[in-house]
């Protein structure tokens, strides 16, 4: 009777184990599939905030630019002779206005993508920008607004500069597994 309880015993094992295995199997894979089509869509989300960051960066890089032209046609017009008064050059300020305005936003979507510390240089970028314009709007003779002109055109170069270092940093792909370079390898 005990062989035949032995057998009995080993069966019922056997079909328990078969069933287990059955049942774990599926239960592992699908949690892996889970794992991994997380994995995926962490990847996939990442990207796109880095492309939109990417987007919003090159958006104040680009507005910058275009204030700078404006901003340049008005100097020039405002330094040759035949700067008359402000109504009949209105027309100049119209385009570094819109510059500005769209400075602004672009520096808000900057603000938004994030990280934080690149909406503060977006905003710091925009304001070098104003103070910029100002020196124009100010009632100065020409040789101090030539002046103030040289240190806030030095100002928004280096408020751009500082911009475009931290975005250089904020876009760099991940190191994945980076080892220093020259650090020795360790053998198995």
């Amino acid at each position: 009777m005990d062989q035949a309880n032995t057998v009995i015993w080993a069966t019922a094992l056997g079909i328990g184990g078969t069933l287990a295995a059955g049942l774990t199997g599926p239960l592992l894979h699908a949690r892996s599939s889970r794992r991994q089509a997380q994995e995926q869509e962490t990847f996939q989300v990442r990207h796109r905030l880095r492309d939109e960051r990417r987007a919003a960066f090159a958006a104040v890089l680009d507005e910058c630019e275009t204030f700078r032209q404006s901003i340049n046609a008005v100097i020039e017009a405002r330094v040759a002779l035949e700067w008359r008064s402000e109504d009949e050059h209105r027309g100049l300020w119209e385009p570094a206005m819109a510059a500005l305005g769209a400075l602004s936003r672009a520096a808000t979507n900057v603000a938004i993508t994030g990280p934080a510390p690149m909406g503060e240089l977006a905003d710091t970028v925009h304001a070098a920008a104003v103070r910029h314009a100002d020196v124009w709007r100010m009632r100065l003779d020409l040789d101090d607004r030539l002046v103030r002109n040289g240190q806030a055109d030095s100002d928004l170069i280096d408020a751009r500069r500082q911009f475009i270092a931290a975005a250089e940093k904020v876009l760099a792909p991940p190191d994945r597994g980076a080892r220093p370079r020259g650090a020795p390898r360790r053998s198995r």
